[in-house]
């Protein structure tokens, strides 16, 4: 508990320092951006491909097979749950602060565009459903589930990355940025997206790098975490804290997330996964509150970035709650 604890303090600690230097103007509309490119087109595809290129902790191939047939499944029930959520919370033309009167007189600027989106109609049941389905299953689930499980369980939560990265930067960028209906294939073409791919290749290949490719390979990726909360931090900066907890979908959102996706997850899968790790491994990491990647995408796509960043702001608060929750009736 103790060190679910400091690591939710340290994400916190982390979007303060993005929130003081977006207020500072040290990071600017256009920085919050170039930083969202280098984290989703470098560091990202980085920190991926570092999961797989170490030690598997003696897991086997079919030992590998069937943990990634378990999280194949565990998404498709996630999707179950998440797309008739979203459609119901998404009600347009209702976004608590916005006006359209406001509109013309305010430069047009990225968080005008999102108010236009929201005032005009834009369906945002694509975000909601990626801020449901995706969970901060990276840098929360190693240091957490190491805690719970031991340092023999990581390989698990690699695993589990890889599909979560191939599904978020394919179905989530198409989802996210509201082009579902169009369809548009050409957002799968991204170096996360294919370095989701190569990993599975190395997983299944046991391809072994030199060992200053992987070195350089961690050192890029660890850069991963603190941007991506810097980004988010400076993204909340350019949004009023107040107007982001009287955004009411926040709240039944993170209900969804944190409470009712474990909850479930264990209803349906204690009923055929009899390895009480593996099961407990699917119910930890769909405890994670929404994902930083979610709030990434929709700064570089078009999406609803301040619904976004709220959405991963409070669910990481609550998650302080839940996690330990969670753990003590699920996996104690």
């Amino acid at each position: 508990m103790q060190l679910i604890i400091s690591r939710l303090a340290s994400l916190f600690i982390l979007i303060a320092l993005g929130y003081f230097a977006g207020k500072i103007k040290m990071l600017t509309t256009d920085g919050v951006k170039t930083l969202s490119k280098i984290v989703l087109n470098v560091s990202t595809p980085c920190l991926i491909l570092s999961s797989v290129v170490g030690d598997t902790g003696g897991i086997t191939g079919s030992g590998i097979g069937y943990f990634l047939l378990l999280t194949l499944l565990a998404y498709v029930l996630f999707f179950i749950i998440a797309i008739p959520s979203a459609l119901a919370l998404d009600l347009r033309n209702a976004e608590f602060g916005i006006r359209n009167s406001e509109l013309g007189s305010r430069k047009q600027d990225s968080m005008q565009k999102d108010k236009v989106r929201v005032a005009t109609g834009a369906s945002n049941s694509g975000l909601y459903t990626a801020m449901i389905v995706f969970g901060n299953v990276g840098f929360m689930g190693f240091p957490v589930a190491g805690a719970i499980f031991g340092n023999e369980s990581l390989f698990y939560v690699a695993l589990f990355n890889i599909l979560f990265q191939l599904i978020v930067f394919s179905a989530g960028i198409i989802m996210i940025s509201g082009k579902g209906a169009k369809l548009d294939f050409k957002v799968l073409v991204n170096p996360a997206f294919f370095s989701s791919l190569v990993s599975i290749i190395v997983i299944f290949t046991g391809f072994q790098s030199p060992d200053f490719i992987s070195e350089t390979i961690s050192l890029v990726g660890g850069i991963n975490t603190p941007c991506a909360m810097f980004i988010i931090g400076a993204t909340l900066s350019q949004t009023p804290i107040k107007g982001i907890f009287v955004k009411w979908r926040l709240y039944p959102l993170t209900v969804l997330k944190l409470v009712a996706m474990p909850v479930v997850t264990w209803l349906v899968f204690s009923q055929f996964v009899v390895d009480e790790r593996l099961l407990g491994m699917l119910v930890l990491l769909s405890s994670m509150p929404i994902a930083a990647s979610v709030s990434m995408i929709a700064i570089e796509y078009g999406g609803d970035r301040h619904m976004a960043s709220g959405g991963v702001f409070i669910s990481t608060l609550l998650s302080g709650v839940t996690i330990p929750l969670v753990v003590y009736l699920f996996l104690m």
